[in-house]
């Protein structure tokens, strides 16, 4: 019994999946929080931008 946990804990064949998962975790989170800061800086200013334009244009009533 002792030495098929002592097999287990040298056996590193699942070490490479487990780090690879861990990157590929990391690389998910840093673009994640890239497209929060992209949304909330630059496309939420220019939204308003285009709303304030949109708001200031004056629309003639031509159905009556």
């Amino acid at each position: 019994m002792l030495n098929k946990i002592k097999g287990v804990m040298k056996d590193d064949r699942g070490s490479a999946f487990i780090e690879n998962g861990l990157w590929i975790i990391v690389v998910v989170l840093i673009v994640a929080g890239a497209g929060y800061a992209l949304a909330n800086e630059g496309i939420k200013s220019k939204f308003g931008s285009i709303q304030s334009t949109m708001n200031s244009v004056d629309v003639p009533n031509i159905g009556q």
